[in-house]
């Protein structure tokens, strides 16, 4: 497979150094979520902790769970951590008191993905099994679970601008659904062996897909193909923006890559030579207009922050 590559002479003008790396769990780092002066992570390990946003020093809120949470998300409006167990429960912890508020089973196997609608006030919720659900963030109360019998769904992707959302499917498809009465409006096959991950850009209107195939494929919201990039060598994990002009792809490869336009162009690769993880890496966040984190299998957590000339 063709690879892009930077050069050695591109070294000196990266965008993002490494900013601090913590250590303080004992498994792999599966997801990662921020509130306005902390981040959480879950791993391998069964624990849920928190972090300072801007020095990674821990603080006293850990919450130990019975099993692994691979999908965590703080919600601001309510300050509630959202945790997703490998066994299908969604726990819901005040953050403030540091107390469990609620525990669902609605989900019967490992739960993978959890994404936020602040318009709509609604949380979506995807598992092993390819059950969608969908929450009411005030109230609690389950609107609906729906059945899209496609194997994991690992990305889920809101979109404000369009009121859109977009599902990354196992099966290698890519669903969208209106978000007032969630009808399907378009399914469509993206990668042969799975959709890893997903976002959209709404400054070109344009769907970018990672898979399990090592390709970013663009799309228009009908479906129609406009470019694959063999991007990594291994499964596309996350695909984040952080300004209109940079984004970032994460893979099993070990290697974090940042992009010029969308995934026009690598302008930075991200490995265990320049700071980065020496196992495959998770999950990303963007923190600020600055600042990213990143979670491996190597147990780490890894601020990267923009160099300031």
């Amino acid at each position: 497979m063709g690879m892009l590559k930077t050069t050695n002479d591109d070294i000196e003008s990266v965008p993002y150094r490494h900013n601090y790396t913590i250590n303080g769990h004992i498994a792999s780092v599966y997801s990662l979520t921020a509130g306005p002066s902390h981040f959480y992570s879950s791993s391998g390990d069964r624990y849920v902790a928190r972090w300072d946003r801007y020095s990674g020093v821990q603080d006293q809120f850990v919450i130990k769970l019975d099993l692994p949470s691979y999908a965590i998300k703080f919600i601001e409006s309510n300050g509630v951590l959202v945790v997703g167990a490998s066994d299908g429960k969604l726990y819901l912890f005040d953050t403030k008191s540091k107390k469990e508020l609620k525990c669902f089973t609605q989900h019967k196997s490992a739960i993978f993905s959890i994404e936020e609608n602040k318009d709509n006030k609604h949380l979506y919720v995807g598992d092993e099994e390819g059950y969608l659900s969908i929450w009411n963030t005030l109230t609690w109360e389950l609107q609906m679970i729906v059945n899209l019998n496609c194997g994991k769904i690992r990305s889920l992707h809101y979109s404000s601008a369009k009121k859109m959302l977009f599902i990354g499917k196992q099966n290698g498809e890519i669903s969208i659904f209106e978000t007032d009465y969630y009808n399907e409006i378009k399914c469509f096959r993206a990668h042969k062996n799975g959709v890893s991950s997903i976002i959209y850009c709404q400054e070109r209107g344009v769907i970018a897909s990672g898979g399990n195939d090592a390709y970013i494929r663009l799309w228009t919201c009908d479906g129609e193909a406009i470019k694959a990039i063999p991007a990594h060598n291994y499964t596309i994990y996350s695909l984040i923006s952080l300004s209109n002009d940079l984004f970032l792809s994460a893979s099993r490869d070990k290697s974090i890559k940042v992009w010029s336009g969308f995934y026009d162009q690598v302008i930075q690769k991200i490995d265990a030579k320049s700071n980065g993880h020496s196992y495959s890496v998770n999950t990303l966040l963007k923190l600020n207009d600055i600042e990213f984190l990143s979670g491996g299998d190597d147990k780490k957590i890894i601020c990267f922050k923009k160099s300031i000339d």
